[in-house]
């Protein structure tokens, strides 16, 4: 069997998207796990059980290029009202947790 170099290139590309799917959804699922643990800290309901992708882009930190990941929630803390919330990833790492302003 005869590679040529666009063959190799092609099934490394392949190969990239395969990890970056694979592991954009490994990132969504701690994203998931940690808005729900948050919201049990805080004695709120995270509504729907699921986070959604609001976006990603590429950044510099610790000296090394990475990916930003920003997830949406929604919330509630008496049952009425949904209030919004968001995770940001900065590579692996949680960088920030937000939570939207809401009643007690």
């Amino acid at each position: 069997m005869n590679l040529q170099l666009s063959d190799i290139i092609f099934f490394l590309i392949i190969a990239m998207l395969f990890y970056g799917w694979w592991r954009n959804s490994t990132i969504r699922e701690r994203a998931i796990m940690t808005a729900k643990s948050h919201c049990q800290e805080l004695n709120l309901q995270l509504l729907d059980e699921s986070v959604a992708g609001d976006g990603w882009k590429p950044c510099w930190a610790n000296h090394q290029p990475c990916i930003k990941r920003t997830y949406q929630f929604e919330f509630s803390s008496t049952g009425r009202m949904r209030y919004q919330g968001r995770i940001v990833f900065v590579g692996n790492k949680i960088a920030t947790i937000w939570l939207s302003p809401h009643d007690i």
